[in-house]
């Protein structure tokens, strides 16, 4: 098969993936003997568009996986999407109000639902899409959906199993409430952000002692209308005679008690705090420890309840804040306003500012469930990646609370509670209930909340494996063997998969959890819409190729570290792309038809066993590294090695060789060795390119054996040898650049060693020199006095001579060795010093001094060669 001049990676892209997926190369065979590595892939929220953090989540995983695959486990990789409850909501919201005019409720629950469902399935489809743009191997045959029918019968199972042992409860506490989402939110989903507000002093009259009042300092004024009580501190003289008074509640005209309480800080404000424990979670502990009741002023959309006064009834929380100032003000009761700094809690989602009020919820027990969990990653049966993470999860689980689980929502896993309107009896079960089971009544109807969107994404690794089933994919891949994540959801997510997985999976979920960075732009700034920084992964792929954003996004990624993206790397890899196609295409052009892969190693050269020795070595810490999740280390190895020595050397050499048949054997099993290890990386021009060296009888690249270090590729000698003939090419080049000569003029060269072994390295090698210096002919001689002058170069233990042209050619390179030898002094001068102080020769570990010393007479010895030349050529 012809390989055209230029590599067109749009058609080979489209076209593998189209191959690959109809061909079902990465269905995973649960029958099979091969040991298992199973991994789940992290759920793409069904709202959303592909991003460049998804590109660097979905990348780092797909080369572990094929990479796993191609070392012959029976690997799985599951894909899936998340319904995201409360962001799929709003958007189809946002769409009803825009375009129809219409709210949820003019629909009604049922009918909303039908255009939600209707909206997954095209986002779904574009998603997809775009997932496949990347390349990944996912087994698309087995894909899930968090709210599918089949996940819906396990998460109902899971809520109705917990709520019978005792874990799930109902409860009337403190909450979140997000007035734009319109539904509660747990501590996780708040983001404190620093405002500037204004600092209040309300002055509370006293009830019995007429022109006295308790000044009070809020940032919330309109919650005022909900206090229950002013509390001081017992030990502040300035309170301590009206412990026990009361106060008329400005505005709201009730009578409030001034209580104790040593909890109160009398450094805020005034020392006087007030007590509204429907709206603060301080203030809700302190009315339960003193039997106080809970006036709801505001409810979870923002507006004013009936318990406050008419003309505040119905108006939104802020305009009331304003109006009540007024109000004060009008009234002479506010002492003094000050600016104010203060943390505001605001929606992860929409960024609305957060309500604090009390609400009747479903909650989980978590310190039960927690425990398990926490064990398992102290005894090492989980293991984080990199280890630091651990740090951060044991942060949260020792302080683990109760999980609030219930969302005011339409969209997503209805809680499978039923209440009786003829008695108070609830009833929780799998089915819905025909009757009540304790009075018999027929009158039931659901609790119309839905369960947190993370509640059922925490049942993820075993749900999808089909537990509630008991089903042969969770008897074979469950526990999963990897988890890649980012480190902004180890609490929403990763912590919460291994306390469920081990609550109900009755093993861990997986037995390693890899922490992504984050997406940074060139100049170190995260990336988002608002910052107008944000890359599109497939407007880059468009421009570059899946393959050149895929190996930029796998060299850079160090493990739990951030990545600074630019489209000048991912224009360099596509660069590198395209020296993979024009190298190979040379090798194929080069190949005669009669090459295999069985080389006789009696009949290579010593350039062909230093790439083979190379190339042994690299397979090595290529699978190192990735054992240990170096991605980038080995991404990096890979690229170096195929460009500097595989195509700049090599390839080189090779041309000198062209007739010898193992020669090529050897660059075509080089070749296919180098598309292997670099396919987990770039799978697309990798199979395109195995498609015409095909190797092992295999149809694709994915189905060979991924490279292991193999003992009879090891030439530790000619590698030496062939190392030697290149710093020596090297240094040549060098004194031809340098004294400018014509690049493409050739003459001789004359080579001195005083090193017998070297020497006759050097002299079977030659023609490799001739052909890579541009010499016309290459002398290795015992001196050269009688050769004239000339310019000189010093490489290990060769002294190199290019003859002078004419004499301005001596004096122009009498110059350049004075400054070569005025440089090596100063790196004498800098070692002696070194060597020269005591503290650092004693506290130094030894090898560290021994480098410095031979690093010293390695520089004496050069600079008294390159004098001995300068004495020559005067």
């Amino acid at each position: 098969m012809p390989m055209e001049k230029a590599y067109n990676f749009k058609e080979t892209e489209k076209n593998w993936y189209r191959i690959w997926t109809e061909n079902e190369l990465f269905k995973a065979d649960n029958e099979s003997k091969d040991p298992p590595f199973s991994m789940i892939l992290p759920p793409p929220n069904v709202t959303g568009t592909l991003h460049m953090g998804h590109a660097l989540a979905f990348t780092i995983p797909d080369v572990i996986f094929r990479r796993k695959k191609m070392q012959e486990f029976n690997a799985l990789w599951l894909p899936g999407l998340d319904h995201a409850g409360i962001a799929t909501q709003m958007v189809v919201e946002r769409y009803l109000k825009q375009e129809k005019g219409l709210a949820k409720e003019d629909l009604g629950r049922e009918k909303f639902l039908e255009i939600v469902w209707d909206w997954k399935e095209k986002s779904e489809e574009r998603i997809i899409q775009q997932i496949n743009r990347l390349g990944l191997a996912l087994d698309w045959s087995r894909k899930r959906f968090t709210l599918s029918d089949e996940l819906r019968k396990a998460v109902t199972k899971v809520f109705v199993q917990l709520y019978k042992e005792g874990e799930i409860y109902q409860g009337t506490y403190m909450v979140n409430a997000c007035p734009s989402c319109q539904t509660v939110l747990s501590d996780l989903e708040v983001e404190h952000k620093e405002l500037n507000g204004k600092l209040t002093y309300i002055k509370y009259p006293l009830k019995n002692r007429e022109g006295t009042y308790v000044v009070v300092a809020t940032t919330r004024p309109e919650t005022m209308l909900g206090d229950v009580a002013v509390a001081v501190n017992p030990e502040d003289e300035r309170y301590k005679d009206l412990i026990g008074e009361e106060l008329i509640l400005p505005l709201a005209e009730r009578i409030i008690p001034v209580i104790a309480d040593e909890d109160v800080s009398k450094e805020f404000g005034t020392g006087g705090v007030k007590i509204t424990p429907a709206h603060d979670p301080l203030d809700f502990k302190i009315a339960e420890k003193y039997n106080l009741g809970k006036v709801v002023v505001i409810d979870r959309l923002g507006r004013m309840t009936g318990e406050v006064p008419p003309k505040y009834q119905g108006l939104d929380r802020m305009e009331c804040r304003k109006q009540v100032v007024a109000d004060l003000h009008e009234r002479s009761l506010i002492e003094k306003e000050e600016d104010y700094v203060h943390n505001v809690g605001h929606c992860q989602r929409c960024e609305a500012i957060v309500e604090p009020l009390v609400s009747r919820q479903w909650f989980l027990k978590t310190a039960g469930i927690a425990k398990p969990a926490i064990d398992a990653v102290e005894k090492g049966e989980i293991i984080f990646t990199p280890e630091k993470w651990k740090r951060e999860y044991f942060k949260w689980m020792y302080n683990i609370q109760d999980w609030c689980i219930s969302r005011q929502l339409w969209w997503g896993h209805r809680i499978p509670a039923y209440y009786c309107s003829d008695c108070p009896h609830v009833i929780v079960e799998e089915e819905e209930p025909g009757t009540c089971s304790k009075c018999g009544s027929s009158q039931i109807e659901q609790d119309p909340d839905v369960l947190d969107t993370w509640f059922s994404s925490a049942l993820w690794p075993f749900t999808t494996l089909g537990w509630q089933d008991n089903s042969r994919d969770f008897a074979v891949y469950y526990p999963t063997s990897l988890m890649a994540t980012g480190f902004d959801i180890i609490f929403f997510w990763v912590a919460r998969m291994i306390m469920m997985g081990m609550h109900f999976g009755k093993d861990i979920p997986f037995r390693e959890v890899l922490i992504n960075g984050l997406i940074r732009d060139e100049k170190g700034v995260k990336m988002s819409k608002t910052k107008n920084n944000a890359i599109d992964p497939l407007d880059v792929i468009d421009e570059y190729g899946s393959d050149a954003l895929r190996f930029t996004l796998a060299i850079q990624a160090v493990p739990g570290m951030d990545i600074s993206l630019s489209l000048n790397r991912v224009k360099g890899y596509k660069a590198f792309a395209n020296k993979i196609w024009n190298a190979s295409r040379y090798v194929i052009m080069s190949l005669k038809g009669d090459e295999d892969f069985n080389i006789d190693f009696t009949k290579i050269t010593d350039t062909d066993k230093w790439i083979l020795h190379g190339l042994n070595n690299t397979i090595e810490k290529v699978n190192d590294f990735m054992d240990n999740y170096r991605i980038n280390e080995a991404a990096d190895l890979l690229y170096h090695f195929f460009w500097h020595e595989y195509c700049d050397w090599y390839l080189e050499f090779s041309k000198n060789d062209a007739d010898n048949l193992d020669t090529r054997k050897t660059l075509k099993f080089t070749l296919y060795k180098l598309m292997q290890l670099l396919h987990p990386f770039m799978p697309f021009i990798t199979e395109e390119i195995y498609q015409r060296i095909k190797g092992d009888g295999k149809e694709y690249l994915l189905q060979t054996e991924f490279p292991a270090f193999h003992s009879e590729l090891a030439f530790p000698h000619e590698f030496t040898n062939v190392e030697v003939l290149k710093k020596v090419v090297m240094e040549t080049r060098k004194t031809r650049t340098e004294n400018k000569v014509d690049p493409h003029q050739k003459i001789p060269v004359y080579l001195k060693t005083e090193s017998k072994k070297e020497g006759e390295v050097l002299s079977g090698n030659l023609k490799y020199f001739d052909f890579l210096t541009k010499s016309v002919k290459t002398e290795i001689v015992a001196d050269f006095s009688k050769l004239g002058k000339g310019f000189k170069g010093v490489c290990l233990n060769w002294e190199i001579l290019l003859p002078f042209e004419s004499d301005e050619d001596r004096l122009n390179e009498l110059a350049r060795l004075k400054k070569e030898v005025e440089k090596i002094e100063k790196q004498i001068n800098s070692i002696e010093q070194r060597l020269s102080n005591e503290s650092f020769v004693n506290k130094a570990p030894e090898s560290v001094v021994a480098n410095f010393k031979k690093s010293l007479q390695e520089n004496i010895d050069k600079r008294d060669k390159i004098r001995k030349t300068i004495k020559d050529l005067s």
